[in-house]
């Protein structure tokens, strides 16, 4: 099989193969380029703007795939291979900064890059990436670091009495302390629009999740309009353990088989197949994270009719793994 990689970029830069000049790529400009099935390819991209670092990888091969072992440690790579032998390489070179300030009189830096932290009289606590500059605020006398990210949403990392070990790091659209406990709402980030409303207990520098309901992130359901959006749909409804949802979007007598039921086994989640598999059949692709940096996606097969719903106008009355559904 001819692998073929797909670069691209969310900052302008040039592209390197094998140390030859092979473009400029950027969040709008994919580069394709065939490579060998088996053995090393070097990749190097230089930014054109902004102030991230050059970046040079090495990606190995064999039998016309990518080897997750050659990416695992390659920071600054995220790699989708699809069905066919497309290997999807995105570069996203972090630089690293920090900010210093004070906290309670405390001096402290926060650190960020691919990863964030907060160093804090000598002790270094673990923030979401793109994480703000936090403030301490006490409920129940546990201490709180709360702050912002960059993706517009809130944490909240519980401190042990003394600063300087987090004992729970809570991520959230919004976070707010009421009624003596921390109240989160925790998207679920898939297509319909499922979130969580969590309650967390603190006290003495500890936190617990003391409950939890199911809620529309943004108020109301975002119900798939097309066939390949209700089979996305079903699927993540399964992830989510949500058995009879995912049911209302399959034929009853599909249903009856339960054929998602250990969907999780098969991926982490679903999406619509960027790179068509082989013979063009309608199929959604499942994704399985091999590690940090490499995902294989697989198409699952499917056939739909517009035969109306509670939830969709599409049901899904056939659904395969293995080969295409006639």
């Amino acid at each position: 099989m001819q692998p073929t990689i797909i670069c691209t970029a969310p900052v302008p830069g040039m592209l390197f193969i094998n140390g030859r000049f092979a473009g400029e790529i950027g969040p709008e400009r994919p580069l394709c380029a065939p490579v060998s099935p088996t053995g090393a390819v070097y990749l190097e991209y230089r930014p054109l703007s902004g102030g991230a670092a050059p970046l040079a990888r090495r990606c190995v091969f064999s039998g016309g795939e990518l080897l997750p072992e050659s990416v695992a440690e390659a920071e600054g790579l995220c790699c989708v291979a699809w069905p066919g032998g497309a290997a999807e390489i995105e570069f996203d070179p972090v630089r690293e900064e920090t900010v210093f300030a004070l906290l309670e009189g405390l001096p402290c830096q926060l650190v960020r890059g691919a990863s964030a932290r907060l160093i804090l009289d000598g002790a270094a606590l673990p923030l979401p990436r793109g994480a703000g500059m936090p403030r301490i605020s006490r409920m129940n006398g546990a201490p709180l670091l709360l702050g912002e990210t960059d993706a517009g949403g809130q944490y909240a990392a519980v401190l042990s009495a003394d600063l300087r070990t987090e004992t729970a790091l809570i991520e959230a659209r919004r976070i707010d302390l009421s009624g003596g406990a921390l109240n989160a709402l925790v998207p679920l980030d898939d297509s319909v629009g499922h979130g969580r409303l969590e309650q967390w207990a603190l006290g003495a520098g500890e936190a617990r999740l003391a409950s939890w309901e199911p809620v529309w992130i943004d108020g109301a359901p975002r119900w798939p309009r097309t066939a390949e959006g209700a089979m996305i749909a079903a699927v993540e409804a399964a992830l989510a353990g949500l058995p009879s949802e995912s049911d209302g979007y399959l034929s009853p007598a599909l249903a009856a088989e339960a054929p998602l039921r250990d969907i999780a086994s098969a991926c982490d989640l679903c999406a619509p197949m960027k790179y068509a598999a082989p013979g063009g059949d309608p199929c959604a692709a499942l994704l399985k994270a091999a590690n940090d940096h490499l995902a294989f996606a697989r198409p699952l097969y499917y056939r739909a009719a517009n035969a109306g719903g509670l939830q969709s106008p599409w049901r899904i009355d056939a659904l395969s793994l293995e080969s295409p559904v006639p």
